[in-house]
């Protein structure tokens, strides 16, 4: 028995807004359905989150399509759930055309009974448990599963009232476990340290391979009588999901090695990892002064390859321009994030803690409480908030707007860096209109990741 288990594969993510960014994704899901039909797999598991959205481009639906012909064309059946991402409360979605196409088999509850080759049904209270059904001479393989649910609605319903294996069973879902995300939290993705929906308790016992999807690092363990195991992303997720990160000691940068990317061939239930090149992200931090982090940046831009993406995450006491931070490392993408801290290396001062009120802004107190500190679902809301605040306070103070160019950062405009034209006076000190000085809404939401 040997099979391929995929998970978070994500078609159509145009990470950071770059298209070809989304082409590296299909390419790595390519790959990966590659090798496995080389590895001459009996069937493919794909643990949720094929697609980045419920509602795929036309695009991203034709790349599937080509890429599941490749297995099809072998005769290697695929099995898949609904991730986070892209499952759907519509009655049909993505996958239902996929699978209407003879691509893949959607296995979990449904409100149609379905009998096909690869998938069998059975009545429950919740509707038809539709199975996956796997057979090669003698052995006869099952696959359970559903699609991504809340942590509220399995909390209900807890997947070991739900599933009893039958044989030799597998079971996929696309979920993260307590526990699990505890031992992995500090190779995690960033924006996924808080991903889980279910404890060890609520799964349950008896299958020989337990799939999963939704948690971005892969990861392998043991539970019951069988093997569990998250395949992690086929491609990087953020600077969290890095390949090398550079920390600085205060002498020197040192190496932390990141993640592999990849997915899991299991044969004969030992699940082994099978690695993808992809594109390596550099996560390089450092605390230092202006001259420190220049000289030792360029020391270090000889260990970055070109391709890379790196994130340069600098801790210091007075802003400087950052703009030469970024020509120093020679990659393909560079993105500078500048702490403030009023004394490198030195005490918290002592002191009160200053109030919400009396360091932020009304809008920026508001922009807190509609971020949380997460991914911004209300990110016009956010950005109107303060336009108004802007515009009132610009009016209250007769400050003149300045517009600045999104890459550089320079004024453009009546009020540019060379100065003003005319008879136009430059604005005044930005910094009188708060009532705080300091205030740095973005370092703050942000925090030390």
């Amino acid at each position: 028995m040997k099979f391929a288990h995929i998970a978070d594969v994500h078609l159509g993510f145009e990470q950071y807004r770059l298209p070809y960014r989304a082409e590296e994704f299909a390419k790595a899901f390519r790959e990966a359905v590659e090798r496995s039909v080389a590895e001459k797999v009996g069937f493919i598991l794909i643990a949720g989150d094929l697609f980045h959205s419920s509602r795929p481009s036309p695009e991203t639906i034709k790349e599937a399509i080509e890429i599941l012909e490749l297995p099809k064309k072998k005769g290697i059946p695929v099995f898949a759930i609904e991730g986070n991402h892209d499952r759907t409360q519509r009655k049909v979605s993505a996958y239902h055309l996929l699978e209407r196409l003879g691509l893949l088999n959607l296995i979990g509850i449904r409100e149609e009974k379905v009998e096909t080759r690869y998938l069998t049904s059975e009545r429950t209270r919740k509707g038809w448990l539709v199975k996956g059904v796997f057979k090669k001479g003698n052995e006869v393989v099952e696959i359970h599963g559903m699609k991504y649910m809340s942590a509220a609605w399995l909390e209900k319903n807890p997947p070991r009232d739900i599933f009893q294996p039958e044989g030799d069973s597998i079971l996929m879902l696309h979920q993260g476990v307590k526990e699990l995300v505890e031992k992995m939290m500090g190779k995690l993705p960033e924006s996924q340290r808080d991903y889980y929906e279910l404890k060890m308790a609520d799964l349950p016992r008896g299958y020989l391979y337990y799939a999963l999807g939704h948690i971005h690092r892969a990861f392998l363990t043991s539970y019951d009588i069988g093997k569990l195991a998250y395949p992690g992303s086929l491609e990087r997720w953020d600077f969290g999901d890095y390949e090398i990160r550079y920390r600085w000691n205060g002498r020197s940068f040192v190496p932390e090695m990141g993640t592999k990317k990849g997915f899991y061939i299991v044969e004969d239930w030992e699940p082994r990892f099978v690695e993808l090149e992809v594109r390596p992200f550099i996560d390089v931090r450092i605390k230092a002064d202006e001259n420190t982090v220049r000289e030792e940046l360029k020391r270090l831009s000889n260990k970055i390859p070109e391709n890379a993406f790196v994130r340069i995450d600098v801790r210091w006491e007075k802003p400087y321009d950052v703009s030469e931070l970024v020509r120093l490392i020679k990659a393909r993408y560079v993105y500078v994030k500048t702490r403030f801290e009023k004394k490198l290396g030195g005490k918290t001062p002592k002191g009160d803690v200053p109030k919400p009120d009396e360091y932020f802004l009304p809008a920026e107190l508001r922009a807190i409480s509609l971020t949380g500190g997460k991914t911004v679902e209300n990110l016009e809301e956010v950005v109107r908030l303060f336009l108004e605040e802007w515009e009132e306070r610009a009016k209250a103070e007769g400050v003149r707007k300045i517009e600045r160019e999104p890459e550089t950062g320079k004024q453009v405009g009546d009020n540019n860096s060379e100065g003003a034209r005319g008879n136009d006076k430059p604005p005044k000190d930005l910094r009188k209109i708060r009532k705080k000085p300091g205030s740095n809404l973005l370092a703050w939401l942000g925090g030390d990741v």
